[in-house]
């Protein structure tokens, strides 16, 4: 970046070419939320401010913010945002980034017709957002939230602090179904729902992955063994022990995993129906399983 007097309209205009010629996807888009970030704008105010100049103060984060973004470090953690479903969250390194797939795994729990409070459980929940947005559309909702990683419960538990529902999510460490079975060995008081985006990604996909994944994102909640589908497994199996009567489980799998998921959830004869649930791009990805 030459040292010249600079206006927003310059920066946004040099910064688009220059993630161009590098590569990266949605140049001009990158720029625009790296610069607004930087000076707290909003990408509509850029475009009001064109002619606003831009000083030494935030030329020089900017350039480091524009040489990470050339190693493919992902936007949203360069930020520490990302939206979700309208809402927005804290997310970094130690947190997958939340996915708009992600979004229709939400949207099949709230549309389903209940009467009554529900009790329900996230397995692995990373960042916190399927558990903070529950919360705030269900505020009668009893919502427990686990994780394997410490770190992650930190982020998770930050983002239901921001958005005042940390007191209806109890956050527990440990991995998949230990943390529920330590506080309730007997099994007395079961969930309502199951819910899970677990890790999908097979180990041989390694290389396939675009940089700004494979290389910053945690590959615990990215990976589940040479065929993607351990930590699935393991859910579909042991679900059932902890669902209530007409309790359902609810994962989002990789898109080519629905026939082998529904086979493993009809030969537990534990659940009575498994439905496969379209996303927007009319791929199956959302597995709904109930238990009579």
């Amino acid at each position: 970046m030459p040292n010249n007097t600079w206006r927003v309209v310059d920066l946004l205009d040099w910064t688009s070419q220059y993630f161009e010629k590098n590569a990266i996807p949605n140049p001009r888009l990158d720029a625009e939320v790296l610069l607004g970030h930087l000076l707290g704008k909003s990408r509509l105010q850029l475009y009001l401010d064109f002619e606003m100049p831009v000083f030494q103060e935030h030329l020089t984060p900017f350039r480091e913010l524009i040489k990470k973004r050339i190693d493919r470090t992902p936007i949203s953690y360069l930020t520490n945002r990302k939206e979700f479903m309208s809402l927005e969250f804290y997310v970094d390194e130690r947190v997958l980034i939340p996915r708009p797939e992600t979004e229709q795994l939400v949207e099949t729990v709230l549309t389903a017709q209940t009467d009554k409070p529900q009790r329900l459980l996230e397995i692995g929940t990373g960042s916190g957002v399927i558990a903070t947005i529950l919360a705030t559309h269900q505020p009668e909702w009893d919502i427990t939230a686990t994780d394997l990683s410490e770190d992650a419960l930190v982020v998770a538990e930050k983002n239901a602090e921001t958005h005042n529902c940390a007191a209806q999510i109890e956050f527990l460490s440990g991995d998949l179904f230990e943390p529920i079975k330590a506080i309730d060995p007997n099994g007395e008081t079961p969930f309502n729902w199951i819910v899970c985006n677990p890790p999908y990604v097979k180990k041989t996909e390694w290389d396939s992955l675009s940089p700004d994944v494979r290389n910053y994102e945690p590959e615990i909640a990215l990976f589940a063994g040479n065929d993607g589908l351990a930590v699935i497994r393991r859910l579909i199996a042991e679900a059932p022990a902890y669902l209530a009567s007409n309790g359902k489980l609810s994962l989002e799998i990789g898109d080519t995993q629905a026939d082998t998921v529904r086979t493993l959830v009809n030969a537990e004869s534990a659940y009575c129906s498994c439905e496969l649930i379209k996303d927007y791009a009319e791929k199956e990805r959302i597995v709904l399983a109930s238990v009579p």
